[in-house]
């Protein structure tokens, strides 16, 4: 299910290899977010909570559908991702566990479950986001669902690190995505005041449903 012309910066496609290659990028990106957990928690960067938060992943996937070359491809190569971390991510703590005290309790199957069957509606919503590539009013909304999800966390992180000095790096890290994908979106989007419209409502949307009875 391609949308017409594949553009240079489209480097993953519908083939083993693209598929291989990012299913091993999840799985170090599972790593480093395991061996994250090295540096403790309640400080006012946290490293090591990089991973518990939506931002990170936000992210990342949406990175994988700028640089997917059909709906199939997005989908599939988010849901090889997510796996490849939940498996990394888990298994290196039960194998860092038989040596270090921090990392102990084995292998949580049921975590490991859970988040791979999470996997799937990354991958659907993958799929669906790649439709921002129709020339149509309804992918500058598809445009803007990325965008207002972190803005959401950003307000919702920044508030929490007013009250309990935590998650810098979170901050920091949503704020450089938020600039770059408005950067790389808004030479895209076919109504850019649809786009900002959208935005906003589902920064609001995402807030209130997210994170409002969390801080």
């Amino acid at each position: 299910m391609d949308n017409g012309k594949v553009s240079l910066n489209k480097v993953l496609k519908n083939t083993p290899k693209s598929y291989v290659s990012i299913f091993l990028v999840g799985i170090a990106v599972g790593c480093v977010c395991r061996l994250a957990d090295f540096f403790p928690a309640d400080t006012l960067w946290s490293f090591s909570s990089i991973q518990t938060m939506l931002g990170f992943w936000i992210i990342t996937n949406t990175m994988i559908v700028w640089f997917s070359s059909s709906n199939i491809c997005a989908g599939v190569s988010s849901f090889l991702y997510m796996f490849g971390m939940t498996l990394s991510f888990y298994g290196l703590q039960a194998v860092l566990g038989l040596f270090i005290p921090i990392f102990s309790g084995g292998f949580r199957l049921s975590l490991f479950v859970m988040f791979t069957i999470l996997s799937i509606p990354c991958g659907i919503a993958a799929f669906i986001l790649y439709f921002w590539n129709k020339d149509n009013v309804f992918s500058s909304v598809l445009y803007s669902l990325p965008v207002g999800a972190l803005l959401a966390e950003t307000v919702a992180t920044i508030i929490y690190l007013m009250r309990h000095h935590k998650f810098l790096f979170q901050i920091i890290m949503n704020v450089a995505g938020l600039i770059i994908f408005h950067r790389l979106f808004w030479g895209k989007v076919k109504s850019k005041k649809v786009y900002i419209v959208f935005s906003c409502v589902s920064a609001l949307l995402f807030y209130f449903l997210l994170y409002h009875h969390s801080l």
